[in-house]
């Protein structure tokens, strides 16, 4: 999961929750106010304090971690002590993919290449995914998408040990310090539970890992042993990679029997609901009183009392808005980035999902 959700309550060390912020805040103001973009002044502030982070801040984020986690003081201080700051981290979570346009995003994994590694994924695993079906009701095919953007299906976990990867970004990205904080504690926490050697963690720059590319409080939350050897692998078990990814979804509200997008031209008398997006609901028979265009388009799988909204993107047809289920806000659950859903349900689509046909 390479994008993340705010934790609803975060709970900050005063003492470093201010100095970071304070010192970050300050840095980062006057680099925009001097007319750089927020993403270069970021990696400027990262670079000038250096690849080292002071006794002073190390020391507050470890009494903070004893007192969240209470944890072995000593394994937590000798963790922390030897976790190395990376500024390469900064400017890397600093420049997603994510952030590009639809049109230069799509191509990166909606193709064909990915779509038959994916098909010969689920014919490998058939049965796994039929269980994971009958328990928690996600198609075979976005679960496979899920796996194939994140991980390629475990051939690329990611090369930042996760422990390095939360350190730097709980102390050298202040707007997103406390969340990153947060996960720092819960990879101690389930490294604790699990047996696992959080030194040994190798993940992404933003501190996901195994073939799910999970978080470590959604791997706490969500992660699931399903051939029951008594761990949760979501490094090298297919069944617990797969019922993992279906449990997350089956949480978070997924419906397996709705669609989840429709491609739409420019409908000037949706701009509104577009601007709005994911941030207001309505049903279908509600948003199609707003529009004859939307009301003479022919949707064949949808219903009138779906749980609907408008969102714009821009493709490469040019801007194009789309007709969005709730189970479009799932995925965005997993990543909240509208790039990510749109191209986690065409893959899903090209994979031969029938509910996520988007014409």
């Amino acid at each position: 999961m390479t994008s993340f959700s705010e934790p609803n309550t975060p709970e900050t060390h005063p003492d470093i929750h201010r100095r970071t912020m304070l010192k970050g805040s300050l840095a980062v103001a006057a680099a925009t106010l001097a007319g750089m973009s927020l993403t270069s002044a970021y990696t400027l502030w990262a670079a000038e304090t250096g690849s080292t982070v002071s006794d002073k801040d190390r020391e507050a984020l470890i009494q903070w971690l004893i007192e969240k986690t209470k944890l072995d003081a000593k394994w937590i201080r000798d963790l922390i002590t030897h976790a190395q700051y990376d500024a390469t981290i900064i400017e890397r979570i600093t420049r997603p993919y994510e952030s590009r346009s639809y049109a230069e995003y799509r191509p990166l994994f909606v193709h064909d290449k990915l779509a038959t590694l994916g098909a010969d994924y689920m014919q490998t695993h058939t049965e796994v995914f039929k269980r994971a079906f009958d328990a928690y009701g996600l198609q075979k095919e976005v679960i496979t998408a899920i796996l194939g953007m994140e991980s390629h299906f475990g051939q690329h976990h990611g090369k930042d040990r996760v422990v390095d990867s939360l350190f730097t970004l709980s102390t050298g990205y202040p707007r997103r310090a406390e969340f990153f904080r947060n996960e720092l504690a819960e990879l101690l926490m389930l490294c604790d539970e699990e047996g696992l050697e959080a030194k040994d963690f190798k993940g992404s720059y933003a501190g996901a890992f195994g073939t799910t590319q999970f978080i470590p409080s959604s791997y706490r939350a969500y992660a699931v042993d399903a051939d029951k050897d008594g761990k949760r692998d979501v490094w090298n078990s297919p069944d617990d990679i797969i019922h993992s990814v279906a449990h997350y979804f089956q949480r978070h509200g997924w419906d397996h029997t709705r669609p989840v997008a429709h491609w739409l031209p420019l409908i000037p008398a949706l701009k509104a609901q577009a601007e709005l997006g994911l941030k207001d609901w309505q049903s279908l028979a509600s948003l199609r009183q707003h529009s004859k265009t939307l009301r003479n388009t022919a949707l064949p799988m949808w219903k009138d009392d779906d749980k609907v909204t408008i969102i714009n993107m821009k493709t490469d047809k040019g801007d194009q808005m789309a007709l969005v289920h709730y189970n479009f806000y799932v995925i965005t659950r997993w990543n909240r980035s509208y790039n990510y859903a749109m191209a986690v349900n065409e893959l899903a689509e090209k994979m031969g999902c029938a509910q996520c046909k988007t014409s």
